[in-house]
């Protein structure tokens, strides 16, 4: 059996030893290399998962949460073959923490990746057609991931994200009307942010300790309360990765589904949509306020049991 490689050269933990550390675990398990390629721009893992799926058993990335929307985006423009597996190599890798492997090491991620490793699979969500890997959200804080500066991303990391989220968290933030139907209820809420994930958590934050990532499901966050005290007390949780959403459900509306349909009976969210960090292909206006969110292809994966 073989296996192919495809790595983020600027992935902000990425280097030539994680690469070849990778392909000597594979080697070692008694697979051959068949290909290793670099991908060189936004949006290239798309077209070199197509050409290298059909003839590999299995298909590696290495680089951030980005390459694995990309690999899932190809994915469901195909009948996969491959097995396929990611080693978290950017900023933030929510991915990381939904595959069991360790978020800010890519060794030793590798060296559990190859010891513990399974065949599985885990969830994906459509969100008006467009496939999601892990996150899709809108409201208060939402766009931060795809509004944070590069530069100052690729300076601080993690960091940049909290830096560029304190200016949004400092104002007023924007309330909007939402008329959902799920689990045979329509229901309305008033709500400044909305997450619609299969993740144990997004924004380098856990918040779904025990989530389910191959349950057919997804969970839905809608803040419907936000105070000065509020805030003051989940700052110190979000900085450390502690958070506790049963600590908070007095200020929101939680649940799990397998559809839902969100309309907004006023103005729609003055940001488009964030998906896995990036900006929504598609946007919302008065004309087009209706957003369907549905389960996406199984994505057959290499990852550790726990």
């Amino acid at each position: 059996m073989n296996f192919s490689v495809i790595y983020n050269p600027i992935a902000s933990d990425f280097t030539p030893e994680v690469l070849d550390h990778l392909v000597d675990k594979m080697k070692e398990k008694g697979l051959e290399p068949y290909k290793i390629v670099k991908s060189e721009y936004s949006g290239h893992v798309i077209p070199l998962i197509k050409e290298l799926d059909p003839v590999s058993d299995y298909l590696f990335t290495i680089g951030g949460d980005g390459t694995v929307n990309e690999a899932v985006r190809a994915f469901h423009e195909i009948e996969q073959h491959c097995v396929y597996g990611h080693i978290a190599a950017g900023t933030t890798n929510d991915m990381a923490n939904n595959f069991n492997l360790s978020r800010h090491d890519p060794i030793k991620a590798i060296d559990k990746l190859a010891a513990e490793g399974v065949v599985t699979e885990t969830d994906s969500i459509l969100v008006n057609g467009e496939p999601v890997c892990y996150v899709s959200s809108f409201g208060y804080v939402a766009p931060v991931p795809y509004l944070v500066n590069p530069k100052l991303k690729n300076k601080l990391g993690h960091m940049a994200y909290v830096v560029s989220a304190l200016p949004i968290l400092l104002r007023k933030p924007e309330w909007i009307r939402v008329r959902y139907t799920a689990n045979g209820e329509t229901k309305e809420v008033t709500t400044c942010l909305a997450l619609i994930t299969t993740s144990k958590g997004m924004g380098g934050v856990t918040l779904y300790h025990n989530a389910d990532n191959n349950d057919g499901k997804f969970e839905v966050f809608f803040l419907e309360k936000l105070s000065p005290a509020m805030i003051l007390q989940i700052m110190p949780h979000y900085l450390s990765d502690t958070i506790n959403l049963a600590d908070y459900k007095k200020y929101c509306t939680c649940f799990s589904t397998d559809h839902m349909i969100i309309e907004f009976p006023g103005l729609p969210p003055k940001y488009d949509l964030d998906n896995d960090g990036n900006r929504a292909s598609f946007h919302l206006s008065l004309h087009e306020r209706t957003l369907e969110f549905k389960m996406g292809r199984k994505i057959r994966v290499l990852k550790p049991e726990k």
